[in-house]
């Protein structure tokens, strides 16, 4: 954790990927193009920046960051942020027919898009996620791919929240 902002401007590149590399999903690229918009007036210039970044990234770019992501609910090893963000939204305590249903779901949604079920569940719970989840499958490729962003965009100023205080 970082107490202040001065303390990320005051950082160099190395030391800037390797402390908020980890903010997008296993996406070091993000923080590395990142530290080039430095310095930060405010954290929420650092967000805005770092969303920049994975706006003006190709095509391919934005899919790998997409495809980074574990399925919500999924039983594999994922990254330290998002066991705590699942575990916070009651999703590693499912029955084993809920289990079944959000497989079943992140399997039907990767199969018409190509790519996880993205969703920031901070907040939410299963029951929310899982009405999302549904609803979404039924959007088209365009807007999902947007909506799937988002939806890091809003996971990554989170963390970036709770990092930075």
């Amino acid at each position: 954790m970082i107490s202040d902002l001065n303390s990320i401007n005051e950082l160099n590149k190395v030391e800037f990927i390797q402390k908020l590399g980890w903010v997008y999903e296993h996406s070091p690229w993000i923080a590395e193009r990142s530290w080039e918009y430095k310095p930060f007036i405010s954290l929420e210039d650092l967000k805005q920046k770092m969303e920049v970044v994975v706006q003006n990234a190709s095509l391919s770019e934005q899919l790998q960051l997409i495809k980074s992501h574990p399925d919500l609910a999924a039983r594999i090893d994922m990254a330290e942020a998002s066991v705590k963000e699942q575990s916070a939204a009651g999703l590693n305590s499912l029955s084993p027919d809920e289990y079944e249903e959000f497989h079943a779901l992140n399997n039907q949604y990767k199969e018409k898009f190509g790519f996880p079920f993205i969703f920031a569940v901070r907040g939410s719970d299963k029951t929310v996620i899982k009405a999302e989840m549904k609803r979404r499958i039924g959007l088209d490729q365009e807007n999902e791919l947007k909506e799937a962003i988002k939806q890091i965009h809003l996971i990554a100023s989170h963390r970036l929240s709770d990092f930075i205080n």
